[in-house]
């Protein structure tokens, strides 16, 4: 009797927590700093873009021209992309809505 109470318990506190389908968070987005004109040097891009592919593979350019590949886990409302190499950081997003994620380090909108 105690096992199916604390099986049911875990379901409600498991199912309950608000997650993100993966579906909703696919595709390309794009931060970009007040006083930037991306168009200005590519090279020295002041853009950012995040590309969020299925089966948790993530291309992200933090600024410039280069590309890096990773991956990125859903943990509830959060998108944490993982640290690629030594070069860039890991990344925490948080989930506004389809087209919008918030960057938790800075509050920097991305937006799709």
């Amino acid at each position: 009797m105690k096992n199916s109470l604390l099986i049911a318990v875990i379901a409600v506190i498991f199912f309950s927590c608000e997650k993100i389908d993966e579906p909703e968070i696919l595709g390309t987005y794009t931060y970009i700093p007040e006083g930037c004109d991306p168009e200005a040097n590519p090279e020295f891009g002041c853009a950012s873009t995040l590309t969020l592919s299925p089966d948790g593979v993530a291309d992200i350019l933090p600024s410039g021209d280069i590309i890096f590949r990773t991956t990125f886990k859903i943990r509830g409302e959060k998108i944490i992309v993982a640290k690629a190499d030594e070069v860039i950081d890991q990344f925490v997003f948080r989930y506004i809505d389809n087209s919008t994620l918030k960057n938790e380090r800075d509050g920097g909108l991305w937006v799709k």
